[in-house]
C-alpha cells in the first residue's frame, strides 16, 4: 500500500515537471517565432479599431450655414431661364426650389412665376419657390378667369391677382371720378381665361 502512494507521488510530480516544461517550450518557441518574423522584413499587419473596409467614409456636406444673414430684396424672375433665375438668387445668397407647370405663353425652362414676389423682402439663406414652364408634361393646362379689379385700391388689386398666380404691371394716370390710389381699368376683360403667370395691368387713378 505504501509503495502505491509513492508510485502516485512520484507520477503527479513527473507530470507537473513535464506540463511546467512544456509550456515554457511553447512560449519560448513563439517568442523566438515572432523574433524572426521582425528580423525578416515582412510587413505585420493591424487589424483598424475603425472597420476593414480599407477606405475613408465620405464626408458628407453639412448644408450652409450663413452667419449674420441680412435681408435682401426679391428680384424680379420673370421670363428667365431656370438656371439664370438660379444664378441670380445664388449671388444673392438664396436658395431655389422649382415646381414644373404645363404652361403655353411660356417656352419650357422659363420662370413664370414666383414667391416671394418682386421687391419683397427674404432673409438670406431661405428659399424662393419660382414655376417654371414644361410644355412638356401630360394634361390639359389650367386657365385662370382674369377677375374685376376695377374699383378696387392698388393693393387690394395686386393682393388678389398674385393669390391666383397673375404678374402684375402698373400704370398710373389721372383719372375722373376715381379717387387717389384706385384701380379704374385693366388690360384684360373679366373672367378671360389666360395662364397662369400672365401678366395683368393695372391702371391706378393718382386723382382727377
Amino acid at each position: 500500500m505504501k509503495s502505491k502512494i509513492i508510485m502516485i507521488l512520484i507520477l503527479l510530480v513527473a507530470t507537473f515537471f513535464f506540463v511546467t516544461g512544456f509550456l515554457k517550450y511553447q512560449r519560448n518557441f513563439q517568442e523566438t517565432l515572432a523574433k524572426e518574423i521582425g528580423d525578416s522584413g515582412l510587413p505585420s499587419f493591424e487589424i483598424s479599431s475603425e472597420g476593414s473596409g480599407g477606405e475613408e467614409d465620405p464626408v458628407k456636406e453639412e448644408p450652409s450655414v450663413i452667419e449674420n444673414p441680412e435681408r435682401v430684396e426679391m428680384p424680379d424672375l420673370y421670363e428667365l431661364t431656370e438656371e439664370e433665375a438660379k444664378e441670380l438668387l445664388s449671388e444673392l445668397k438664396l436658395k431655389m426650389e422649382v415646381l414644373e407647370e404645363k404652361n403655353s405663353s411660356f417656352a419650357t425652362g422659363v420662370v413664370f412665376f414666383q414667391e416671394p414676389y418682386v421687391d419683397e423682402e427674404i432673409l438670406q439663406g431661405e428659399t424662393v419657390t419660382v414655376y417654371v414652364s414644361n410644355q412638356n408634361l401630360l394634361g390639359e393646362e389650367e386657365k385662370i378667369a382674369v377677375p374685376l379689379l376695377i374699383g378696387l385700391s392698388e393693393e387690394e388689386a395686386v393682393k388678389e391677382l398674385r393669390n391666383l398666380g397673375f404678374q402684375v404691371g402698373y400704370e398710373y394716370n389721372p383719372a375722373s371720378g376715381y379717387g387717389e390710389g384706385m384701380v379704374y381699368s385693366q388690360n384684360y376683360l373679366v373672367d378671360s381665361k389666360v395662364s397662369k403667370g400672365t401678366r395683368i395691368t393695372i391702371r391706378v387713378s393718382t386723382g382727377s
